[in-house]
Parts: structure tokens; sequence; C-alpha cells
């Protein structure tokens, strides 16, 4: 395959995100949802009747009440007899969708707040994910990991198919543990890092340096050295996270001091991210 090549597989894991025209009442969904993540319907209070809505969004009340059953998927809302739909607390809903729209509130925008949560928990679960894989690897599951290794290696240079291949190798991890729960948050996770794609690849930059990161992480699983493995992501998390956080503001437009004051960084060599 040549060198900058995108590989099948990559494309087949971008391709849901390039859908040209999407139904009116995912976008109606859409913007209901973002409007109740950001605080624009009082927690307990009711939505608009359909008519108004449907007078809103120029859509008929069939539309409407599609997108209010999306809503209900994402645990946001509940019909309520006699009263209405009642708008829930997004707190307290397990959607990945909610959260996606917490990290980005408006259109070119993240909230750093969010992110500086979600990365904290993105570490712990990262740890622990590796950590368990490298107790129960299989063969079959390093070949997979290697097969994705060599994936990344054919995108070099080529940042966005490096990144749907390094998808891949996170799945192979979460695989690799043998946990329905931690292969379910690996795709989860994936949704998040494209969305944030102009963010991750501060750390995950397509170059031989990651690359040889991986490998060695890769190798330390196949070797099944536990400490290691954590000990070397408790490091690289450390020192991406702040760059994560000062890319992000970067992209937000904040005053150069405070990105300066976010980028804040740390002495310790970077590892894989």
């Amino acid at each position: 395959m040549p060198a900058r090549a995108r590989p099948t597989a990559a494309l087949k894991r971008r391709a849901p995100h390039l859908h040209p025209s999407p139904r009116k009442a995912d976008t109606v969904a859409n913007n209901l949802l973002e409007r109740i993540v950001a605080g624009g319907f009082t927690v307990g209070a009711t939505l608009p009747t359909e008519d108004e809505l449907a007078d809103e969004y120029k859509v008929n009340r069939s539309v409407v009440r599609e997108a209010i059953k999306l809503l209900e998927v994402h645990s946001l809302v509940k019909p309520v007899r006699r009263r209405g739909t009642e708008v829930l607390d997004p707190m307290a809903s397990i959607s990945p969708r909610v959260l996606r729209a917490m990290l980005s509130p408006a259109p070119g925008r993240v909230d750093l707040t969010v992110l500086a949560s979600f990365l904290e928990l993105r570490a712990a679960i990262d740890v622990e994910m590796s950590t368990l894989a490298a107790q129960r690897r299989t063969p079959k599951d390093v070949a997979r990991m290697r097969g994705a290794l060599a994936a990344m290696g054919a995108c070099l240079g080529d940042q966005p198919a490096y990144a749907d291949a390094h998808g891949h190798l996170s799945d192979a991890i979460a695989a690799a543990t043998h946990s329905v729960a931690f292969t379910f948050i690996a795709h989860w996770h994936q949704q998040i890092s494209l969305d944030l794609d102009r963010v991750y690849s501060v750390v995950r930059q397509a170059t031989g340096q990651h690359l040889a990161g991986m490998t060695f992480l890769v190798d330390l699983m196949e070797q099944g050295d536990v400490d290691t493995v954590r000990q070397v992501l408790n490091q690289a998390h450390a020192w991406g996270r702040p760059r994560m956080l000062a890319a992000a503001a970067l992209l937000n437009g904040d005053p150069m001091e405070d990105i300066l004051a976010d980028a804040n960084p740390s002495p310790a060599r970077p590892g894989p991210h």
C-alpha cells in the first residue's frame, strides 16, 4: 500500500460521518438536544407543543413527534399525561450524544471545563483498559494489534487516515480485555475523538515517533508487563492533557496568556497516547 493511501477499513470507519443530508427529524432532535444541554429549557419544564415546535422548525407534526421520540432515547425528555413532554436533567443521561453536546456547546467551540473532566475520566479508563488487556491478551489479540500498527505505519504523514487507523488499534486493545463494557466504551470514545480531531491530533500526530510509542506499548502488552504499561500510560496522559486543553483553548480563540497557562509543559518525555 502506498505510504499515503487511506486503508479501506479507515474509510468505513469515517463513512457514517460523511452523510450529506440528515433527516429532518434528526436535525430537529439534534437542535433540541443541544438546547436542552445548554440550559435553553429548564429541567422539569415542558417543551413547547408539537404545533409550536412544528411552526418554529417549519416542519410537520410527524417530524416533531419523531424528533421527540429520539430525545426520549437519550433520556432527555419523557411524556407526562395531560401535561406534555417534560424536560429531564441532561446530567442524568448516559447517552454519548449528550456528552458530545456538552463538549461542543457551539460550532467551533469546546467547553474547557467539560473537556478537562472528560480527559480525566478518559485517562483512568485507558490505563485500566490497557493493563487488563496486558493481562488477558491472546496471540490473536496481539496479532490484531500488530495489524493496526501496520495500518498506522502505512498512513504516516496523513493525519485523518492515521487517526482512523489509531482508532482500530484502540478497538483491538479494548477487545483484548475480553470485556463487553470496555469494547463499548472504546467505540463510544472514537466518536468523541472524531468530533474533536483537531484537539486529539496534537497528541496523536501521524509521525514515526508516535508510532514508535504505540509499538512500544503493544510490545509491553504482549509481554504482559502490567506495571510498565500502567506507568507509561499515566505519564503519557499527564503529558497530553494540558496540551489538548491548550489546543482546545486555541481553537476557541482564547487569550494567548490563558493558552500558555493551560499548556503547563511537563518535563516528562511524551509516550503513547
